[in-house]
């Protein structure tokens, strides 16, 4: 068990809706990073629960049809390549797998970062649900509280030229601090995650230059 180095787990959803209560996953994709190193990658399209309510409006920006979260079995399946939907519960089991290889859900002080684009109100929120719905209510055992959120690190990086962005999706962010952009590739969370990761190895840069510099001001300075 490696307990010596930072553990981020970088983790992307596409989901059925936005509302974790009534909206399932469609697909999970990050990598786990061990340190600076990243360890292993995974990419799993996710059939959702029979519960779950799908959006036509989520369809539309995945991309997806409800036809393919039918089981192979099922008449109606539609069979697209690269995009064969598991499980759910088998999802999971490869899921706890992975996190149980580096991570020991018993030691509190031994958790992985939950790293994410908007991952404090969307993406963790999802993630703990479909751990519920596993019948695993022990989320906080894998995660430290709260996620690094990339978005809410770039918001700050960037609040004095916020007003020249036309919004803060994934992608203008992205384009504004100099990535490109595939759009055709967009809402694929394997994709996302490399945008995400992009940008938060980009914003340590600009964290450690600041810590570098000698600050202009001491505690205690601004009251002599």
């Amino acid at each position: 068990m490696i307990t010596s180095e930072q553990k981020l787990l970088f983790i992307d959803v596409e989901t059925t809706g936005t509302d974790p209560e009534r909206h399932g996953l469609t697909q999970i994709s990050g990598c786990v990073q061990l340190g600076e190193e990243v360890t292993e990658e995974f990419d799993w399209y996710v059939r959702p629960y029979s519960h779950d309510a799908i959006e036509e409006a989520a369809l539309e920006v995945t991309g997806m049809d409800r036809r393919q979260f039918l089981p192979p079995d099922h008449p109606n399946h539609l069979a697209v390549a690269g995009q064969d939907f598991l499980d759910p519960g088998v999802v999971y089991a490869r899921l706890a797998e992975m996190l149980g290889r580096h991570v020991d859900k018993f030691n509190k002080s031994d958790k992985f970062h939950f790293v994410g684009y908007n991952a404090h109100s969307f993406d963790m929120p999802f993630m703990r649900r479909f751990f519920e719905k596993n019948n695993d209510r022990y989320f906080g055992s894998w995660f430290w509280y709260p996620c690094l959120d990339v978005m809410l690190v770039w918001a700050q990086i960037l609040q004095l030229s916020r007003a020249e962005l036309p919004n803060f999706k994934l992608a203008t962010v992205a384009r504004h601090c100099g990535i490109k952009v595939d759009d055709t590739r967009l809402h694929d969370s394997h994709y996302d995650i490399e945008l995400t990761r992009d940008l938060w190895n980009r914003a340590r840069s600009i964290v450690a230059r600041g810590q570098d510099e000698t600050p202009r001001w001491t505690q205690g300075s601004l009251f002599d």
